[in-house]
């Protein structure tokens, strides 16, 4: 999963600044956070039986399967292999040392590996982004990277996108904008868009128009038996509904994805910042305003705390898509109830692709030089999260607590920001009834991360102290947030993992999986279990 919001199993800003600056107005935390997708050519072999893969006597070498790819097979001695392995987040460079990397280009290439794996040759990781928050786009055996398969094809007939498993979000909203077209996505530039729509998909205009998982249509998938399926609300109903919001890698290589797209929109973008000495009046002023709020309106409320720098600040910025001439009024409440005028303001309007790029901290860049810019090893930064939903306003003495989680940042040895995020929900993401798709937080105000980044893994190359920090706000949230999590944003220390990323939809997932994988060959530390 690519925290990515990958398959499981930047920018001219620092990712610092992709949570502070106006420059990357209303992220949402970078993530959709990766995981992993593909996609392929060639008819699929639709089918709606149950998979049944039979180990073979004696377990096939990885030459055999190199035989069978449109591409090399990339072993640990090969050219190429080191920045193949690499992971989005450079805390996993000592540990992602797959013993060989499959870079699918077809649909044919990811059914060979899962015949590869099923005849005992190696365990399977699933990779597009490589954004997994637990690192699970790698593994000890074969990783599946379908970043190859990338195309995006807009039908305007239908209304549609065609996109491949191995595309980044930067690169889907290039190709749906030169068409004039639109989804509905994450802000992260390098995220796999597979993963992120498996996990749901939280972005900028969710609140106008769903989750990206709630634009899915039809998903090709290769399940466990290598069967190529075209799974929709007609065809294997079940494993379309388990797909959308049930997390990536759990079910198979999903190869290729097609959305619903809209008009294009206009989009106005908005930032303000205080000192967070007023984040008690900020954040209750803004949990009450965005409940609210005209969907059209997206928000995103942030404390943050930099110790390099030695300051502390509260946040809000989102986007609106309504009438141009509307934005003012939409914020008059909040501004009103906040009482402080902001130290720093901003407003812009852009076209949909460029209010995207400005989301990712791209700006001024094309889409290309975005997507390579955020991969250098100087954008790169380690970093730690875990996440929380918000079901009801928090009262004074949980606005408290999550201000203190922030404060405890600047003790924190090497710590280059961290703190506490609030992404609304609400409008269209609370239209869909929880037990329609496998994302069950429907009704949540918001879903709340909460990050460190870290300077360098050279300067701290134990996450530790880093993972205790974000954690501990989970912890101290937790008597007004219960349990619940967003499996986009995995963590391994949750460990009730099915109740707080499914909820009451984790039996139903668990069905799904026993039907279409149940020896469990797709498997990762907290993928669903049969």
């Amino acid at each position: 999963m690519d925290g990515d919001e990958s398959q499981v199993v930047g920018s001219k800003l620092t990712r610092r600044a992709l949570f502070r600056a106006g420059g990357g107005l209303g992220l949402t935390a970078f993530l959709a956070a990766c995981t992993t997708t593909k996609s392929g050519s060639g008819q699929p072999a639709v089918s709606s039986s149950s998979p049944s893969p039979t180990p073979s006597r004696s377990a096939p070498s990885y030459s055999s399967l190199s035989s069978q790819l449109t591409k090399a097979l990339l072993r640990p001695s090969d050219p190429g292999y080191a920045s193949a392995a690499r992971l989005y987040n450079p805390r996993f460079d000592a540990s992602a040392h797959p013993a060989a990397i499959a870079e699918c280009a077809t649909t044919a290439d990811v059914q060979a590996c899962v015949r590869f794996a099923a005849s005992g040759g190696a365990p399977l990781a699933l990779r597009s982004g490589g954004h997994s928050y637990g690192g699970w786009s790698s593994g000890p055996g074969l990783v599946v990277d379908v970043t190859p398969m990338s195309s995006v094809v807009v039908d305007t007939a239908s209304q549609t996108v065609r996109i491949g498993a191995g595309a980044r979000l930067i690169d889907v909203y290039a190709g749906v904008a030169a068409k004039g077209v639109a989804v509905a996505a994450g802000s992260c530039p390098t995220v796999g868009i597979t993963g992120l729509a498996q996990a749901g998909g939280i972005g900028v205009l969710a609140r106008a128009w769903g989750l990206t998982c709630d634009s899915i249509r039809s998903v090709q998938i290769v399940t466990a038996d290598a069967t190529i399926r075209e799974v929709s609300a007609t065809a294997d109903a079940d494993l379309f509904w388990a797909l959308r919001g049930g997390g990536g890698g759990s079910f198979g290589v999903v190869t290729a994805l097609t959305l619903a797209v809209r008009a294009a929109p206009q989009v106005q973008t908005f930032y303000f910042s205080w000192d967070l000495s007023h984040a008690p009046a900020v954040l209750s002023a803004w949990q009450t305003w965005i409940a609210r709020a005209d969907p059209q309106l997206w928000s995103t409320c942030k404390l943050l705390t930099d110790p390099p720098k030695s300051s502390a600040v509260v946040t809000v910025s989102g986007t609106w898509i309504g009438a141009s001439t509307a934005l003012n009024a939409q914020l008059a409440p909040l501004l009103a109830a906040i009482g402080v005028g902001a130290s720093s303001t901003s407003k812009t309007s852009q076209d949909y692709l460029n209010a995207m790029l400005l989301e990712a901290g791209c700006i001024g860049q094309s889409a290309a030089a975005c997507k390579v810019d955020a991969l250098t090893p100087a954008k790169r930064q380690p970093f730690a999260a875990t996440s929380a939903i918000l079901s009801a306003p928090l009262p004074s003495a949980g606005i408290a607590a999550a201000i203190e989680r922030a404060e405890a940042g600047s003790s924190v040895s090497n710590l280059f920001e961290g703190g506490v995020s609030f992404d609304s929900f609400g409008g269209a993401i609370a239209s869909v009834a929880a037990s329609e798709t496998a994302f069950v937080h429907r009704q949540a105000l918001a879903s709340i991360q909460f990050t460190a980044t870290w300077s360098s893994i050279q300067e701290s190359p134990d996450p530790a102290p880093f993972d205790a920090y974000v954690r501990a706000g989970r912890s101290a949230l937790a008597p007004w947030t219960g349990s619940g999590a967003y499996v986009g944003y995995s963590d391994a220390a949750i460990m009730n993992y099915g109740q707080a990323y499914w909820g009451a939809n984790y039996p139903r997932l668990q069905q799904v999986k026993k039907q279409y994988d149940p020896s469990s060959l797709f498997t990762f530390p907290q993928a669903v279990s049969a």
